[in-house]
């Protein structure tokens, strides 16, 4: 179907979004405020963003990765190097309700995006910042990205403890984790404000979001004075935990409960109908303490059935199991598909592609599909006489 001309709503219908930002975290951010419902309008240079230039492109910059994240923004391409353009994004700040920018702190006060200029400007407004370090520290301007922030956090290390070798995490973690928190912390503000009837400025450091996002399980208990036992935990860092070849597949199964377990056995044949005495790992934490013998015992399983076959027999008992679906199994989702989570959408200049959505629930104020990304070239004034009026 084709989407450009609706009109979008949800619980932040008539919020005004300014998004200063590039590549991932902080117009993420913005994108699920345009989710919800918001008006958002992305700023960025002449140029482009870069995450426009980051894979193939059909049309206006438009990359896979940029009409997913910029979902629902109308974009104005602004120099920051000309007076003229300076006084139109203080235009703009002077009519959004939510400022986000993930510019580091030395150039949000040179280009008049820091607290004090904003709060001038516009004092209701609610300025996001998210930048490596916070703002008022001593690194406040280290350069940082998603792979520096995963090294500096522990991430990595957790995989050292799993697999031996510190590693990245397969997709850009910190940013996508930090892009959420500051979604919520600009919704928070917002609520703030409608108490006080006063904006504030809410500052997301990535090093500080990631390390409690990491060390909420992994401190385990290391967590004790003195130190009951290593950081990790155990479930997760052990190297045995993983999905399971089946006979034409891949698949996950979690035998999480004791009852899980126990039905579990006598499905694999391991435990005879109805005996409940010494019962094999009979407790959860004896099986995080003995994670591959359990992993064995169901690669064993798993290795002797199809994944279909499989998917019935452990559903009968109520134990948690899902196949693993590649990235290609999720655009054709049933599932998906008929809740628009992932969607079949056209635009006249790029043509058909996939984009998805969080695809939350609202019952009073239910999310209609928000207009697909724009290109760098909407027009600077129309979009300033269309916020003033």
């Amino acid at each position: 179907m084709t989407i450009d001309k609706e009109i979008p709503s949800g619980p932040l219908t008539g919020v005004r979004v300014l998004e200063v930002a590039t590549v991932i975290m902080a117009p993420l951010a913005g994108r699920q405020l345009a989710k919800l419902g918001a008006e958002v309008v992305k700023v960025e240079p002449v140029s482009g963003d870069v995450i426009r230039k980051s894979g193939q492109s059909r049309a206006n910059g438009q990359t896979g990765t940029s009409l997913n994240v910029n979902d629902g923004k109308r974009s104005v391409a602004l120099s920051f190097s000309s007076p003229e353009d300076i006084d139109l994004l203080k235009h703009l700040i002077e009519e959004c309700d939510i400022l986000i920018t993930n510019q580091l702190p030395r150039r949000r006060e040179k280009y008049g995006l820091d607290w004090p200029a904003v709060s001038k400007i516009n004092p209701r407004c609610i300025l996001v910042t998210g930048q490596g370090f916070a703002t008022e520290s001593e690194y406040a301007n280290v350069p940082a990205y998603d792979d520096t922030i995963q090294a500096a956090s522990g991430v990595c290390d957790v995989y050292q403890l799993s697999t031996g070798t510190p590693k990245y995490a397969p997709y850009i973690m910190a940013d996508k984790v930090v892009g959420l928190t500051m979604t919520y912390a600009a919704i928070a503000a917002l609520y703030r404000r409608e108490i006080t009837g006063v904006g504030q400025w809410v500052d997301v450091p990535m090093f500080d979001t990631m390390v409690d996002f990491n060390m909420i399980e992994q401190l385990s208990d290391f967590a004790f004075d003195p130190p009951a036992g290593d950081p990790g935990w155990p479930r997760t860092v052990n190297p045995h935990r993983r999905p399971h070849a089946t006979a034409d597949g891949w698949i996950c199964i979690i035998p999480y409960s004791d009852q899980n377990w126990r039905d579990f056995l006598v499905l694999a044949g391991k435990q005879p109908q109805g005996e409940t005495e010494a019962v094999y790992l009979s407790t959860n934490k004896e099986r995080n303490a003995h994670v591959e013998e359990m992993q064995n015992i169901i690669a064993e399983y798993a290795s002797e059935r199809t994944t279909a076959q499989i998917e019935v027999e452990l559903s009968e008992f109520n134990i948690p199991v899902q196949r693993v679906n590649t990235l290609e199994d999720l655009v054709s989702n049933e599932y998906l598909n008929q809740r628009n989570t992932v969607e079949h959408v056209e635009r006249p200049d790029v043509g058909k592609y996939w984009r998805t959505s969080p695809n939350m629930h609202f019952s009073e104020s239910p999310l209609s599909p928000p207009r697909t990304s724009s290109a760098t070239n909407d027009d600077k004034q129309s979009i300033i006489n269309e916020l003033v009026d």
